[in-house]
């Protein structure tokens, strides 16, 4: 039997820089975005009585300057309203608080899928089939001041390449003025529902096009293309050009 005394066992001194950090996180909160922010704001006031049923909103841009935002903003904040059957839009007239025993009629669209890029494909896909057809009728029906009402939009995206909410903005009223100019009430008030998916696939395909060299003035030259067919009122090229279009942003995404 070994008689020898045994070494004390003592605990080993942990090395500092195996050890791991202690971090006392808190959990990360996301910015609210602005549309958000305003359409909560807006539902709240509907749900709680505070506006009425068949009260009138205010006007887009007295509701741009009440909140400090651009239109596109407020026309998304809308569009979710919309969806949601508590405001409907009235030709001319503007927008009003839905009657509680509308609301269960309201068409709904949920585009929420386990893969993102299957939503963005399915709405460019839904846009090429009503815009493309928009557009053969703005062709055949517009007047003097649609015209010069979409020239002034088209200035406007053409001069934004260095300012991308304005870029966004300009694209997504050049196309909203066109289901106008449609004169089709039908197709105008599904673009407007459409409204918040579509500023959301536009910001998508505006920010890829932007990190490719050249392409900003391909897609440029594309909404001339839409512009000119309208104005000289080839409903054919017209159908055409916005079909390719809307294609070739889908293409220039990737999406398959």
């Amino acid at each position: 039997m070994d008689d020898k005394p045994r070494k004390s066992l003592k605990p080993r001194k942990s090395d500092p820089r195996s050890t791991p950090l202690k971090v006392r996180a808190r959990p990360i909160v996301r910015p609210v975005r602005l549309s958000d922010q305003i359409t909560n704001t807006l539902r709240k006031d509907i749900e709680t009585g505070r506006t009425a049923p068949g009260s009138r909103l205010p006007t887009e841009k007295e509701l741009t300057e009440t909140f400090n935002v651009s239109r596109t903003v407020i026309r998304e904040a809308i569009s979710r309203l919309q969806s949601d059957g508590l405001v409907v839009a009235r030709q001319g007239a503007g927008i009003f608080i839905a009657d509680p025993r509308e609301v269960a009629r309201s068409f709904r669209l949920s585009l929420v899928d386990t893969e993102k890029q299957t939503s963005i494909r399915e709405v460019y896909e839904l846009r090429i089939g009503i815009e493309s057809e928009a557009s053969a009728l703005a062709a055949q029906r517009h007047t003097k001041s649609d015209i010069a009402q979409l020239e002034k939009t088209l200035d406007k995206l053409l001069t934004s390449a260095d300012n991308f909410d304005r870029g966004v903005e300009a694209d997504v009223n050049f196309h909203h003025l066109i289901a106008q100019i449609s004169k089709n009430k039908a197709m105008l008030r599904f673009q407007e529902f459409l409204a918040s998916m579509l500023v959301e696939s536009v910001k998508i395909a505006r920010d890829n096009s932007a990190r490719q060299e050249g392409m900003t003035e391909s897609v440029n030259e594309e909404h001339v293309r839409i512009f000119h067919a309208i104005a000289s009122g080839n409903s054919v090229d017209a159908r055409q050009f916005s079909r390719l279009h809307l294609i070739s942003a889908l293409n220039r995404l990737q999406i398959k």
